[in-house]
Parts: structure tokens; C-alpha cells; sequence
């Protein structure tokens, strides 16, 4: 059966996608893409210029996927409700291994320094669509007296922002039992009003 080119268009993302999120993009070739996702240099160079406009597209979709898992929420439940289950849903969704996007934005995130400049600004895109995000759930969880106010909006996003992240990368060192969960879970237990 022939390969269709947006199956090759895809792969050639999917593939970008899971290895940045393990090497990064400075430290992928593009030889390694290419034999990953098992494609020529000429249909990898077909869709796209270079690694890092292909990380652009890969953070484009990041960015979008977070925006479609936002959207998904039940806008009618209660902001403290909305909160738990948008963590909820990532905690799934990065122990399921299937999702990287999480991990490839820490990664990505911690060379920036190092980035392609259209890459840094998608990164930088993306952090502020995710804070922005969860700075306005928490001020509706805060409004609704669901969480205390002795921290702003934006110091609790920070912190629980911080806390993912942290127990992200615990996750991947640890096995066992997922901390994700259960640690942003008792931050907003000690958030709370």
C-alpha cells in the first residue's frame, strides 16, 4: 500500500515530537528524524527547511492540543472542578507515554538559550497561553471562595505550574506510583479556602 504524503507529513512529525521531547532539538538530526520515522532526506526536506522549522510545527501542534484539551472541559462545572480535571487529564495523559507534550516543553523549555528564534518564540507562546490559562482558572476558583486568597493568581499558577513540572520530571526518574497526581493534588488541597 503507497504511502500517502500527509501519513508521511505526520510521521515525520510524530517522530520529531517523541524524540525533542527526549533529546531535545539541538541534539536530534535530522538524519536521526529520518530514521525514525523511516523516510528519504528528500521527503523530510520536502515539508520541511529544517529541524527547527519542524519544531516549530511540532510546538504549533503543542500549543494546539493543549488548546483543544482546555476547550474539552465542561465550561458549566465548578472552576475548582474545571482545575482538577484539566490535572487530572494530564496526569493520564503523560502516564499513558502516548502524550510527550508536556515533557517536549520542559525539554524544549530548558534549552531555549539555545533555540532556533522562531522556536523560542513559540515556546514563548506557549508559556504564556499556559499560565494565562490556569492564572484565570485560579482567580474563578479564588472569586467562587473555592481557594484561599492569600496567594494572587499568579504566584498560584507559578507554583503549580512549578509543582507539574517538578513532579514530571520525578515521574520519569522514579517508578512506581506517578507523584503528578498526587502532588499538584495537594497543592491545591493547601490552596484552598
Amino acid at each position: 500500500m503507497a504511502r500517502t504524503a500527509t501519513n508521511t507529513k505526520s510521521r515525520i512529525l510524530q517522530t520529531a515530537r517523541t524524540l525533542y521531547s527526549t533529546h531535545g532539538c539541538d541534539t536530534t538530526t535530522v538524519e536521526d528524524i529520518i530514521a525514525a520515522a523511516a523516510v528519504t532526506k528528500g521527503a523530510f526536506y520536502h515539508y520541511f527547511k529544517s529541524k527547527e522549522s519542524l519544531c516549530e510545527m511540532v510546538m504549533e501542534q503543542v500549543i494546539e492540543d493543549y488548546r483543544q484539551l482546555a476547550l474539552s472541559l465542561d465550561m458549566s462545572a465548578e472552576p475548582i472542578d474545571q482545575l482538577k480535571e484539566m490535572i487530572t487529564r494530564l496526569a493520564k495523559l503523560n502516564a499513558s507515554g502516548e502524550w510527550v507534550n508536556c515533557r517536549l516543553v520542559l525539554r524544549l523549555s530548558a534549552d531555549c538559550q539555545q533555540a532556533h528564534p522562531q522556536v523560542q518564540r513559540r515556546l514563548r507562546e506557549f508559556w504564556r497561553w499556559e499560565t494565562g490559562f490556569f492564572e484565570d482558572l485560579l482567580s474563578r476558583c479564588a472569586a467562587a471562595g473555592q481557594l484561599n486568597g492569600k496567594l494572587d493568581a499568579k504566584t498560584q499558577t507559578r507554583l503549580l505550574l512549578a509543582v507539574m513540572a517538578g513532579a514530571l520530571a520525578i515521574d520519569r526518574i522514579e517508578t512506581g506510583e506517578p507523584a503528578y497526581a498526587t502532588l499538584c493534588e495537594t497543592v491545591m488541597d493547601m490552596m484552598k479556602a
